[in-house]
């Protein structure tokens, strides 16, 4: 009998000392390790982990279903190192970026003038026209107004847009164009040499090629496109690309913003650090719009475990079948 007494006792003892070293095991666990396996180990990569960076986007663009990430990819970011180098010297713009989603590139205080830089010689004023921000009482579809400083057939291209009477050419899964792909919500990789720049948006799955060699040029007889034509040139650190040639059926943002098919935009891409990109874009469009005017973004490297998708609009795009979307039609003459 005192031997089973003393054998229980000593059981007793072992397991009280094992419940204690599990408790003091689980507060000392870092957060995210208390019950289960490290953040991210499910659900697929990045569930369960920290915030997105600044700019990771999710959402739908282009009348397609399942544009939004979940979990995808929402790793923090590393810390800020030096701007990594191409051999030839010059800033290495290659990386998964998370370019801002924007919708209304007219939006309040993003119209900036660019020949006018602030006081302390950063750029820039805000831009200011005639009837700014006066109601458009002709426009069709939601309300509009005076956001731009449209010419005549600008005001008239802004008054008649109307995406629920006519559609829209991204609803049709069209390409979006130069503009509209660097506003759409599910960030871009870059892929960059001493000679070119290659942007692989994961918006339905386009890309653009800026050739930055200066001995390198286009065929002279390339027809219109959707994207244009860019051709790219360094100032410095700076990569300024000008891009034209366009069809004239795409619109700047998926608020429906117009623009000519003469229209030349000026982007510009200045890495300032390894996760930062400093990025601009000025809108020269004489027949649209009056001035000249640009917005101003920052761009943030996506974190290293998300990674570009496929898209396919014309897979997921069942509001053309069912009606709820109406078939843009492309028009007689983009410029009447």
């Amino acid at each position: 009998m005192r031997i089973r007494r003393n054998s229980i006792v000593t059981l007793a003892t072992v397991l009280a000392i094992f419940v204690l070293v599990q408790v003091i095991v689980a507060v000392q666990a870092p957060t995210g390790q208390q019950g289960g396996p490290a953040a991210g180990a499910r659900g697929g990569a990045g569930a369960g982990a920290a915030a997105p960076a600044q700019g990771d986007q999710g959402g739908r663009g282009g009348g397609a279903r399942g544009g939004g990430r979940g979990g995808r990819g929402q790793a923090a970011a590393a810390p800020a190192g030096p701007t990594p180098r191409l051999p030839n010297g010059k800033p290495d713009l290659s990386g998964l970026w998370a370019n801002p989603y924007t919708n209304n590139m007219a939006a309040r205080g993003s119209v900036l003038d660019p020949t006018k830089k602030r006081a302390d010689g950063t750029c820039c004023e805000p831009l200011t026209w005639d009837r700014q921000g006066e109601a458009l009482k002709d426009s069709k579809g939601p309300a509009k107004t005076f956001d731009l400083p449209y010419t005549e057939w600008g005001r008239k291209k802004w008054a008649d847009y109307d995406v629920v009477a006519n559609g829209d050419y991204a609803g049709s899964c069209l390409p979006f164009g130069w503009s509209r792909n660097i506003n759409s919500p599910h960030g871009v990789q870059l892929l960059q040499n001493n000679d070119a720049l290659a942007f692989l948006f994961e918006q339905n799955t386009w890309h653009t090629w800026v050739p930055t060699n200066p001995n390198f040029k286009w065929p002279a007889d390339l027809p219109p496109t959707w994207n244009g034509t860019s051709v790219g040139k360094w100032d410095g650190d700076t990569l300024i690309i000008e891009t034209k040639g366009f069809n004239g059926y795409t619109r700047l943002d998926t608020t429906g913003h117009p623009h000519s098919k003469d229209v030349v935009f000026t982007t510009t891409l200045l890495r300032t650090d390894s996760n930062t990109i400093q990025h601009t874009v000025t809108v020269h469009d004489p027949k649209a719009y009056t001035k000249d005017w640009m917005n101003v973004r920052t761009w943030r490297v996506k974190a290293a475990n998300d990674v570009l998708m496929e898209y396919s609009c014309e897979e997921n795009n069942l509001g053309i079948d069912d009606g709820s979307i109406v078939r843009w039609k492309f028009p007689d003459n983009p410029d009447d």
